[in-house]
């Protein structure tokens, strides 16, 4: 389940509405996985956008109500809350999760074979 929204997350484009079947996913998500979904489903949902949140930086999903406003919220969490994570993926509280070099993302440049400069 956690990598079918992850790799959601990552292949669709920027700021462009997603398609009815993954809304439909995602609205699900929300319902079952959220810790406040009448709150954040409050008013309906017109579409979903991957965004680049304004403050961490990085892809988030975006749910545009119907009345034009919009709210991030996190996968990850809804999945945890359904289908509990290890550990190691959880996101610890007020942080984003799966930035910085985990992965193979930033760091040094040292991953899959590099030798350093030696």
């Amino acid at each position: 389940m956690f990598d079918y929204f992850y790799k959601l997350l990552h292949a669709w484009s920027p700021d462009l509405e997603i398609n009815k079947y993954e809304q439909l996913v995602l609205t699900e998500l929300l319902r079952r996985g959220h810790p406040e979904p009448e709150r954040k489903i409050a008013g309906g949902v017109r579409s979903f956008e991957v965004r680049y949140h304004p403050l961490w930086k990085s892809r988030c999903f975006f749910l545009v109500r119907t009345d034009g406003s919009s709210d991030d919220f996190s996968f990850r969490k809804c999945v945890d809350h359904i289908l509990p994570l290890p550990d190691s993926m959880k996101v610890p509280d007020g942080r984003k999760g799966g930035g910085g070099a985990a992965r193979g993302r930033g760091g040094r440049g040292r991953g899959r074979g590099s030798r350093g400069g030696r």
